[in-house]
């Protein structure tokens, strides 16, 4: 049967005669190498599988559902005119939501785990897409702040209780700065042992503006570390936010000498490492931080860059080792009176004019996936929520109660979607996939599905919402998933066989290598 079982698959590869001599010539010897070549395979289904569920850049704009909680069934006679997309590995039915017609909703069929054979039914919402061309000009302004401290500094605890000063290096700031600072200090302890390690970061410095009378005042900044490192036992601070350790602290124009000095106490001797001190520095008027900013017009975007709209181009700052880079984002050319307008900004941030006027902008073209329509995530959820009541009163799902969907509609936030993010059901709650323990996770760039795409054809042909029907579209639904399905674009195909090729290849290496050690020479 096993025999049979290869036979069938290596036939429709090209290298199914040289299985066929390997497997035919060794007679009953090559039994025992069946594991080896049905991982091979088992690899190749895996992969082909997850290449069906590689990530749309359109997931940002939308929900979806996986109904997998027990005791949920469905029906998809009632989608009858509904339209038939690739979608997921398979076939899908999409339509304009009856919420909001600029909405698409697609249902379709879903595995939990690449492979398992089981499938739930999905619900997605979908907002349109549109990808907009942009111009980026960008330059590189030169950080009023800097540093040079140790890295990688081996540190012996002895047992009981210790203290340790390091000398970590030079801090220069040109103009008064916000600074905060984070030790990563890592241990190996033995078993049951405890360590607790706080300290105290010292900043000794001259200021840079000299008085008239000659030379500049010193300068000290001391910021307290507690909870530094802690294991075997909980570390218990008093929650306040401390200047330089859990806020930005503001300090004057100066070169700086750090030094950290390190208390613990240990249960026995350990051997650890200060693996670097992070600095964080802004050089700006306020500290920065979200209300200051916002006063200013400024937002702080997830990863710490500032942002904010200046006319029709959105202004970005960002810090990276010490450096500063500039970015505008316009859909039109710049003139020099906007890029004047965008200095004016900064300049009330703290940046100096005469740094901002010798910036040299490059320009390069950027492609962006934006939503088509001003829908919000409120709309997408409460449009999830009436086609999921729909699906449920037409006969489409049975089995998920008022109370489910709602709770549901309550865990939804806009992005859960695709593979990696979309709502499913564990341990009696609905969460993100992604959260759940052991989720097979893909890591692939797929594209954005056709029928996303506002200036698409596919999405201006979507139907209205379907009123219940034959079973037309269920037939064409299932027919098409009897088909093997590996994704809607043709790369993904094309991807899929190479896979398939290679995995055959590598199979056959092991097959006849094994073999051949097996037969007498």
């Amino acid at each position: 049967m096993l025999y049979r079982l290869l036979y069938r698959v290596f036939k429709g590869i090209w290298l199914f005669p040289l299985c066929q001599q390997v497997l035919l010539g060794a007679g009953m010897r090559w039994r025992k190498y069946v594991p080896v070549m049905l991982a091979a395979l088992l690899v190749v289904v895996v992969l082909v599988q997850q290449v069906s569920a590689c990530f749309d850049p359109a997931d940002a704009y939308a929900v979806e559902v996986v109904l997998n909680a027990p005791g949920i069934e469905y029906n998809l006679s009632a989608l009858s005119g509904a339209a038939l997309i690739d979608y997921a590995g398979g076939t899908a039915f999409a339509y304009r939501s009856r919420y909001n017609n600029r909405l698409v909703v697609v249902v379709s069929e879903q595995e939990l785990e690449p492979g398992s054979g089981s499938k739930h039914l999905a619900v997605r919402i979908q907002s349109p897409v549109t990808t907009r061309e942009y111009r980026v000009y960008r330059c590189v302004l030169p950080s009023s702040c800097g540093w040079k401290l140790r890295e990688r500094v081996p540190l012996s605890f002895t047992a009981g209780e210790g203290e340790l000063t390091l000398e970590l290096g030079t801090l220069r700031c040109d103009s008064p700065c916000w600074v905060r600072f984070k030790p990563l200090i890592t241990a190996s302890v033995c078993d049951n042992a405890t360590l607790l390690v706080s300290g105290t970061l010292a900043l000794k410095g001259v200021q840079r503006v000299r008085t008239p009378e000659g030379g500049g005042s010193e300068l000290e900044y001391r910021v307290n570390m507690p909870c530094l490192l802690s294991v075997g036992e909980p570390c218990i601070r008093v929650m306040v936010l401390i200047p330089g350790y859990d806020a930005p602290m503001r300090i004057e124009a100066g070169e700086y000498q750090l030094e950290l000095t390190l208390l613990w106490h240990a249960s026995a001797a350990a051997e650890g490492l200060l693996e670097r001190v992070e600095v964080e520095c802004s050089c700006l008027k306020v500290a920065p931080m979200e209300e200051p900013l916002r006063d200013l017009g400024w937002h702080v975007e997830e990863g710490g860059e500032l942002a904010r709209k200046v006319g029709d181009s959105t202004v970005r700052v960002s810090s990276a080792g010490g450096e500063l880079e500039l970015s505008i984002e316009s859909v039109e050319e710049l003139g020099e009176k906007d890029l004047e307008e965008v200095r004016r900004q900064l300049e009330g941030l703290g940046f100096a004019p005469e740094i901002l006027r010798a910036c040299n902008f490059t320009v390069t073209r950027e492609y962006k996936i934006l939503p088509h329509t001003d829908v919000n995530e409120s709309e997408v959820i409460a449009a999830l929520k009436a086609e999921l009541e729909w699906l449920v009163r037409s006969g489409v799902i049975s089995g998920l109660d008022p109370s489910e969907i709602a709770r549901i509609a309550s865990a939804a936030k806009l992005g859960y979607a695709g593979w990696n993010r979309r709502i499913v059901w564990y341990n009696g709650d609905w969460v993100p996939y992604s959260s759940v323990p052991g989720a097979a996770l893909v890591r692939c760039y797929g594209g954005v599905q056709p029928a996303f795409q506002a200036e698409s054809k596919v999405y201006g042909n979507l139907p209205q919402a379907p009123l219940g029907g034959s079973q037309e579209s269920a037939s064409a639904l299932q027919v098409s998933e009897s088909q093997p399905q590996y994704g809607w674009r043709t790369t993904s195909w094309l991807w899929a066989l190479a896979v398939a090729a290679l995995a055959a290849l590598a199979a056959a290496g092991i097959a006849y290598a094994a073999v051949k050690k097996s037969l007498p020479a």
